[in-house]
C-alpha cells in the first residue's frame, strides 16, 4: 500500500461514499493499480479515500460478489484476484455497446455534437504523448461524447458503467509510439465516419478500435508475467 499515491482517490462527487469507494476500487483493480495477490485493508483504503471505514467495508463486500477479491485471513482485509476474466468480459461488452453508440451517433448526432467529436479526435492527435493524464481525459471525453450523441439514454448509462475501462493513465503510459498513433488514427476514423453519417463504418471503426485496445492490454499483461517470472527466478 505504501507505493499508492493519494492523488485521485479523494471522494468528491455527490454520489454516496460507498458507491464511489466501490467504483474507484473496481477501476483500480481492473486497471492493474493493485496486482493480483495484493492485500487491501479497510483502514488503508479509508485513508486513501478520506472516508470512514463503513463505505470501504460496503465496497469490499461488492467486490467480493464481483469476484475481483477474496476475503483474506481474519484481520487481513481482502486479497485481489486475477481480474483477467472480468476484463475480457467487459471488453466484449464495451465493443458491443460502444459500437452501437457509434452507429446511432452517425444516425442521430446534431451538427454541434459532431463538431465536438471531431474536435476531440483532433485534440487526441495534438496531445503531448508524455501528458498521460491529459490524454486519458481527452480519450474519456471522446468516448462519452459519442455515447451522448447516440441519444439513447439507456445505452449511455451502460457505457458510463464501464467508463473505468477507458484508457487510463496507468495504461497510456505504457503505450508505444505505434500504439499511440494507431489509437489517434482510430479516433479520426471513427469521427470521420460519424460526420459522414455512415453508421456501418462508424460501428466497424469503433469495434476495431476497442478490439485492438484489448489486445494491447493482453500484451502488457503478458509482459508483466514474463517480467515477474524473471524476477522470481533471479531471486531464487
Amino acid at each position: 500500500m505504501s507505493e499508492i499515491k493519494a492523488d485521485g482517490w479523494r471522494i468528491q462527487s455527490a454520489k454516496t461514499s460507498s458507491a464511489q469507494a466501490y467504483e474507484r476500487l473496481r477501476a483500480a483493480i481492473i486497471q492493474g493499480e493493485f496486482a493480483p495477490g495484493a492485500r487491501l485493508t479497510e483502514v488503508a483504503i479509508a485513508q486513501l479515500l478520506e472516508v470512514s471505514r463503513t463505505p470501504v467495508r460496503d465496497a469490499f463486500a461488492r467486490l467480493v460478489q464481483d469476484g475481483l477479491v477474496r476475503i483474506g485471513a481474519k484481520g487481513t482485509g481482502i486479497e485481489v484476484v486475477d481480474p483477467s476474466q472480468e476484463f475480457l468480459d467487459i471488453y466484449y461488452i464495451r465493443e458491443s455497446i460502444e459500437g452501437c453508440a457509434a452507429r446511432l451517433a452517425a444516425m442521430r448526432a446534431s451538427d454541434a455534437e459532431i463538431d465536438a467529436i471531431i474536435a476531440l479526435a483532433e485534440a487526441s492527435r495534438l496531445a503531448d504523448r508524455s501528458d498521460v493524464l491529459g490524454r486519458a481525459k481527452i480519450n474519456s471525453e471522446f468516448h462519452l461524447t459519442i455515447s451522448k450523441a447516440a441519444h439513447a439514454p439507456r445505452l449511455e448509462r451502460l457505457i458510463s458503467d464501464y467508463r473505468e475501462i477507458f484508457a487510463s493513465p496507468h495504461i497510456l503510459q505504457r503505450y508505444t509510439p505505434s500504439d499511440t498513433r494507431k489509437a489517434v488514427d482510430d479516433h479520426t476514423l471513427i469521427a470521420t465516419a460519424i460526420r459522414s453519417r455512415n453508421p456501418d463504418m462508424a460501428e466497424m471503426a469503433m469495434r476495431d478500435h476497442l478490439r485492438v485496445a484489448y489486445a494491447r492490454v493482453v500484451r502488457m499483461a503478458e509482459q508483466d508475467r514474463v517480467t515477474a517470472a524473471a524476477e522470481d527466478d533471479g531471486a531464487a
